[in-house]
């Protein structure tokens, strides 16, 4: 005895919304990732800036945010709030430099975030 299916609807009918619906799920995971990590960037940063304060303005200014880039895309954002921040990070060869160890540390953190939510 034969067993044939037959499709009511196509199969792209079927699961694009189930597609579309998981996709979000993802998005809404990342974005609540970076939202819940970045004020913990934030703290590390002004934490372990290894320079000595002087008016503690370099240190009170540095931040990390979430920005929404495009549809697809969700970015931490990590800055110096004052002008000379950008000497704290490349002048005497990168000593007193405090975004790109951020970087360093906090991006293995950020992507093992990333992957737990896709398992």
């Amino acid at each position: 005895m034969a067993v044939s299916i037959e499709w009511t609807i196509t199969p792209e009918v079927a699961f694009t919304p189930g597609v579309q619906r998981y996709i979000g799920a993802i998005r809404r995971g990342v974005r609540a990732i970076a939202q819940r990590r970045a004020p913990e960037i934030e703290n590390w940063m002004k934490l372990n800036a290894i320079w000595v304060d002087r008016t503690g303005n370099a240190r009170q200014t540095l931040t990390a945010e979430v920005e929404d880039l495009a549809l697809d895309v969700v970015q931490i954002v990590m800055e110096h709030g004052v002008e000379y921040g950008v000497w704290l990070e490349l002048a005497h060869g990168g000593t007193y430099a405090i975004l790109a160890p951020a970087i360093d540390y906090w991006g293995p953190i950020v992507w093992a975030d990333v992957q737990a939510l896709l398992r």
